[in-house]
């Protein structure tokens, strides 16, 4: 199976940094995985890969999209210590807004070891990216590739 990463404006997105830069996608344990098991590498930061794929279709004018953060140290939320989030993010594509609905924490890479949910989570309200932000190259993944998927 070829490994999937998507294109921007002729750039690998893989390739494409926060806030206007560039930087290299991480050589993960794992990452290879993701992309074989259908995960689309969408953009990388210092220490973090990201990558998406489709859900379950939402609501009507609504895409749900799963987004999976894959991250190169261990990190700690709420006294949890992980390796890899999945979340699932709701895109209203025609007013630009999109929320988190759920999100799972890994304690290893690749969205595998223990998992936990946070019981203090509550879904984002609606926004809007801040442009050239992790979070608008996933809006415009979730609003325009998925019709090429």
């Amino acid at each position: 199976m070829a490994l999937r990463r998507w294109v921007i404006a002729g750039f690998a997105v893989g390739a494409t940094a926060l806030l206007g830069g560039f930087a290299p996608t991480l050589d993960l344990p794992g990452s290879t995985a993701l992309e074989q098991s259908g995960w689309t590498l969408v953009t990388a930061s210092d220490d973090t890969n990201v990558y998406m794929r489709a859900a379950t279709t939402g609501q009507a004018g609504l895409r749900r999209v799963w987004t999976a953060y894959d991250a190169a140290r261990t990190l700690k939320r709420d006294g949890f210590s992980f390796r890899s989030v999945r979340s699932l993010g709701e895109y209203d594509c025609r007013k630009r807004v999109s929320r988190v609905v759920e999100e799972t924490f890994h304690g290893s890479p690749a969205l595998t070891g223990k998992s936990w949910q946070s019981p203090k989570f509550i879904p984002t309200p609606w926004a809007a990216p801040v442009p050239e932000s992790v979070g608008a190259i996933r809006m415009a993944f979730a609003c325009r590739a998925l019709n090429d998927i």
